[in-house]
């Protein structure tokens, strides 16, 4: 090399290196479009199945007479003074062509009771009306009924109230303020999509939920008190008061109490599935460039140190490659799954690399190592993007390492020799 050739040809890959990155994040774009698809798929089946579920309720609804001036009649709302709700859900997986979704279906156990104390104002005799509402009455396929103090009610389709704008259910019930308080029950089984949720209506509320799924995402205003995630699913119970919540436990008037202040509350479980599919791609791709500079250091350190010359053409070529990579894994990954994608995808890319290497490099014990490195890099990168909150960690570490090798490697390089001749 000429004086300052170093400098030239360092400027030179780092300029295929920019290049190749680039190409690299192109594939971006394709997750993303991909991932767009993957939600209309999953919105189309929520349409078909049931959409995701928010149980509101149950509630006392008063219908008392007009006042001065008004012909519309007020509704009086009450709220349970206990409940209790025992969820078993069923997940399971549905698919369209390529993309799956989760969906599940949920027995629910619902008790509590009525204080007449927090019906004050409330017509002495009268014919309330219990409701539910939840997210989708769709996936009710029997009929279901009230035990309302000893007495067996069915539940009628719609709300019939104005409390919240969302489907439901409802049941007349016969009351009588002189009575202290009425307890209720009924079982109800609903399907859903993707996540389960909850309202916590009663002045203590406590759910319960039980299901075979392994990586639960509890969301939502509360967080399980208690909580058991293991090989066989998960366990979670909420204790909720009156306390933590945005609204009374009585009240007059649908536009008192916004709906929005119901599901604000709300508390649940999403059906995580890990980190997904496009998340991971995603972020694989953001570590292109730590392989693309990794790989091209260790060929830029054999012809340093062992006196080889690689062509810029060469380093695009294996740039590249390093860069098909991220496609061959989105394409294989949709087919047969990120895991399998991903170490199919890892031995072409390296095969490849290592092969051309190998003239590149005019020694196959020099193409072994640059093989070795990928594929230790390959196997880094894929604990690392399972590792999810340790993630930034443990790459900081990879380039912490890397780093040093670098400079223990070149230690005793004469620079400016190397830049006058080789």
């Amino acid at each position: 090399m000429q004086r300052g050739g170093v400098t030239l040809k360092i400027v030179v890959i780092g300029i295929v290196a920019v290049a190749c990155f680039v190409a690299s994040l192109m594939v971006l774009g394709l997750v993303s479009e991909r991932q767009t698809r993957h939600e209309e798929v999953q919105n189309e089946i929520s349409q078909t199945w049931s959409a995701p579920q928010t149980v509101i309720g149950p509630m006392l609804v008063f219908t008392k007479p007009p006042l001065k001036d008004t012909t519309t009649p007020v509704e009086q709302y009450v709220l349970p003074s206990s409940l209790k709700i025992e969820s078993e859900i069923a997940p399971d997986l549905r698919s369209r062509g390529i993309f799956d979704t989760v969906v599940y279906t949920q027995k629910l156990k619902v008790s509590g009771t009525f204080a007449t104390t927090d019906a004050r104002g409330a017509p002495l005799r009268s014919t309330p009306t219990l409701v539910l509402a939840l997210s989708d009455t769709r996936s009710i396929e029997k009929q279901v009924s009230l035990n309302w103090n000893g007495t067996v009610v069915p539940f009628e389709p719609g709300l019939n109230t104005g409390v919240v704008d969302s489907a439901g259910i409802h049941a007349t019930v016969p009351y009588l303020a002189s009575a202290k308080e009425y307890p209720f029950s009924f079982e109800l089984t609903i399907k859903g999509t993707k996540k389960a949720l909850f309202v916590p209506v009663g002045k203590e509320t406590e759910v319960t939920v039980t299901s075979p799924w392994k990586t639960p995402e509890f969301t939502g205003a509360f967080l399980p008190s208690e909580r058991t995630v293991d090989a066989n699913g998960f366990s979670a119970t909420w204790h909720v008061s009156s306390f933590g919540r945005n609204y009374p436990q009585t009240w007059e008037g649908s536009n008192i109490v916004p709906a929005s202040a119901l599901t604000d509350s709300a508390f649940g479980v999403n059906f995580f599935e890990g980190v997904d599919l496009y998340t991971q791609l995603d972020r694989s791709v953001k570590y292109a460039i730590l392989f693309i500079v990794i790989t091209f250091t260790v060929f830029f350190l054999f012809e340093v140190l062992q006196k080889l010359r690689v062509h810029p053409v060469q380093y695009l070529l294996i740039g590249a490659a390093l860069a098909l990579f991220y496609l061959l894994l989105l394409s294989f990954a949709e087919q047969i799954g990120f895991l399998r994608a991903y170490a199919l995808s890892t031995g072409m890319i390296t095969l490849l690399i290592t092969s051309y290497s190998a003239s590149v490099l005019k020694q196959k014990a020099r193409a072994l190592f640059v093989g070795v490195t990928l594929l230790a890099l390959y196997t880094y990168l894929y604990f690392v993007l399972k590792l999810e909150d340790y993630a930034l960690l443990f790459g900081a570490l990879l380039l912490f390492v890397l780093l040093a090798s670098v400079m223990f490697l070149t230690r005793k390089v004469d620079w400016f020799s190397v830049a006058k001749t080789e």
